[in-house]
């Protein structure tokens, strides 16, 4: 039996939405043995849920010998202070995005996972998605030809609906608005896609919820292999879906909708063709069921480790800072 704890319910993620532990109790031999929020209300009320023991006190629920793995939903401002105590406690580590706030802060993370020599995986759950994850193949593969421009859009309308937590709005606690949350899904596809980031051009807008953080954000970037490509993010807006994709060759394109409508596109030399979706397959597992295995297994997790993580934390950092300097552009790492 793989026995985990649950840290934090900071995120919807956690609670109720509970999209990470519905995925752990599918996996064969998997549960959740404790719960730990710093709110005792909320922890509680949580450990309730799950009839098992909730804590307030970190200390107290990592040292439990019956935990081997952590689920950590928490703001992404305490990141470093319970992933680095869990690593130092032998604990398997899961964490929702985004690792730190600055590239130091994610190094001491990825040299505790290291010194204890535990498996770490982030939620790059979009890469389970196969008609997201099949842009990549077609690239590999050459069926679009040399790579020439991306494009992903995610968003909703939370911030108008008011279904976000007032916290969302707290760049101290957030980190950033629209695009560190939802632009987040589109920067690891951007880069499970099309290679390695070289910099960025960041356009973000204030204007609509008129809150610290951005309800809309814009960011144009060049990859290493010289194609370009635009990561967009809105809190303010119904789409037609929550996902929007394209990727463009010299030999066509394709494009790919997940979360309302789901559809793939492609079109390679004039002839278009709309994919039988079911007919797709994401090499990828879940980002729950990657973790699970790697900590039975010691297999690596491949697209959703330490580099992608910090590789992530690299692409904000510089996409803020553009966007903080009107749009200059910012090179990446």
């Amino acid at each position: 039996m793989f026995r985990v704890a649950l840290l934090s319910r900071w995120h919807p993620h956690a609670f109720p939405d509970a999209r990470y532990a519905k995925d752990l109790l599918n996996q064969p031999d998997c549960s959740i043995v404790a719960v730990w929020d710093r709110d005792e209300a909320l922890a509680r009320e949580w450990g309730e849920f799950y009839g098992v023991d909730f804590y307030t006190d970190l200390e107290a629920v990592l040292s439990r010998e019956d935990v081997d793995g952590v689920l950590v939903c928490s703001d992404p401002k305490n990141h470093k202070e319970i992933l680095i105590s869990a690593a130092n406690h032998g604990k398997h580590i899961f964490t929702e995005k985004v690792l730190a706030f600055s590239v130091e802060e994610a190094e001491e993370i990825k040299a505790a996972v290291e010194r204890n020599h535990v498996q770490f995986c982030i939620s790059f759950m979009r890469l389970a998605i196969p008609q997201l994850a099949y842009a990549r193949k077609l690239l590999e593969d050459g069926t679009l030809g040399k790579p020439v421009a991306f494009r992903c859009m995610c968003g909703h309308a939370g911030a108008i609906a008011g279904s976000l937590p007032d916290y969302w709005y707290d760049p101290d606690i957030t980190g950033g608005g629209a695009m560190i949350d939802l632009g987040f899904n589109s920067a690891y596809l951007a880069r499970y896609i099309m290679g390695e980031f070289e910099s960025v051009s960041s356009t973000f807008s204030y204007d609509i919820i008129h809150k610290p953080v951005e309800d809309t954000a814009s960011c144009n970037v060049k990859f290493k292999n010289g194609a370009i490509g635009d990561i967009e993010a809105t809190f303010v807006s119904p789409l037609i879906s929550v996902f929007e994709l394209n990727v463009y060759g010299t030999k066509g394109a394709y494009y790919a909708r997940f979360g309302g409508g789901d559809m793939a596109e492609l079109n390679v030399n004039g002839k278009r063709e709309v994919l039988d979706l079911s007919a797709l397959n994401s090499p990828l597992k879940t980002p729950i069921a990657t973790w699970v295995d790697a900590c039975r297994n010691g297999c690596t997790v491949n697209a959703y480790g330490m580099d992608g993580a910090i590789d992530m934390v690299k692409y904000m950092k510089a996409a803020y800072e553009s966007a903080r300097e009107d749009g200059k552009r910012i090179r990446i790492g």
